[in-house]
């Protein structure tokens, strides 16, 4: 039952945030075609931006239509979307798109060359200026929203872990979950004094008969912040426990067995506080992680960690 708690657990926090991604994704993938100066790709992924009206794919492709006249015959279209675009903000007292409109009106981008049209704009551009008395809003780049990632957690303590969280272009955040997958209950407790096994308060013949098992669960959460391009350091804290369980027979006055069961260890079991030092690498893609570190038990104990996942 708590191996599908930790299943269903896990399933609900996997965010499906795709439709939302999708707006900075374009204008990401857009600029990374224009660092490598690939014109045609960029404008590929800017043109998407235009059928939202988004200003800064817009800004792009006007770049990109001044600084490559070859491209202009297969621009004309999506220069022609931008100007019905950029005439609705223009409506709205946008100084940044009224400017464009002026540019596009005198250099015929989108449109046939206009100096009347143009001149209409300049003149609507200065009255606006005049009366806010505010410098021209620039379009900014939209800001990366948070992407999300789940992937598998190993730990020598507790092998079989999860962890899910969330990144932007600068901070972050996770949360892992650990076990061993071992749930044995117990029904008393006990003590090892030197050789002799003690379990208090039992009034039959008992004794141990060797076997043991260790129930491990620990949870954490933390932050994570960027170092590097890709790579993000992660501090974070929580709870873990370890109980030892050791198996013990009751026998009948000619040392017959008659039952067995599992007692806590109580000096051997420990629990506290958990510290997790962690480094997160994304692969260039941004579609998968490797992860590694250090969890620190009690500040006694530690043990290595590492993981691998996806990013939705």
């Amino acid at each position: 039952m708590k191996i599908w708690m930790w299943i269903i657990f896990g399933c609900l926090l996997l965010p499906s945030y795709a439709g939302a991604q999708r707006q900075a994704e374009y204008n990401r993938r857009g600029d990374e075609a224009m660092k490598r100066n690939d014109y045609r790709d960029a404008k590929m992924w800017y043109e998407e931006g235009v059928s939202y009206c988004d200003q800064y794919s817009i800004h792009q492709l006007t770049e990109i239509w001044l600084k490559d006249e070859t491209m202009h015959v297969s621009m004309r279209t999506v220069m022609s979307k931008c100007l019905n675009c950029l005439n609705e903000y223009a409506t709205e007292r946008d100084t940044s798109a009224i400017q464009k409109l002026i540019l596009y009106y005198t250099q015929g981008i989108g449109t046939t060359e206009n100096r009347t049209t143009a001149g209409y704009w300049r003149k609507q551009l200065e009255d606006i200026r005049r009366s806010n008395a505010l410098p021209p809003t620039l379009p900014k780049k939209p800001k990366e929203p948070m992407r999300f990632f789940a992937g598998y957690d190993f730990s020598l303590l507790a092998p079989y872990g999860i962890r899910v969280g969330g990144i932007n272009n600068l901070i972050g955040w996770y949360v892992k979950l650990h076990s061993n997958l071992s749930f044995q209950a117990h029904n008393e407790e006990c003590r090892v004094d030197g050789n002799r096994f003690v379990i208090e308060n039992m009034q039959q013949y008992y004794g141990p008969t060797g076997r043991t098992k260790a129930n491990v669960m620990m949870g954490s959460a933390g932050i994570m912040l960027k170092t590097v391009e890709n790579l993000y350091t992660s501090l974070g804290a929580g709870y873990w426990q370890r109980n030892v369980l050791r198996e013990y027979e009751i026998v009948n006055d000619e040392g017959i067995r008659q039952s067995t069961g599992w007692a806590k260890d109580r000096d051997a079991s420990k629990k506290g506080l958990k510290i997790d030092l962690d480094a997160t690498y994304f692969l260039k893609n941004k579609r998968f992680y490797v992860s590694g570190g250090c969890s620190a038990f009690n500040f006694k104990y530690f043990y290595p960690n590492a993981g691998v996942g996806m990013v939705f």
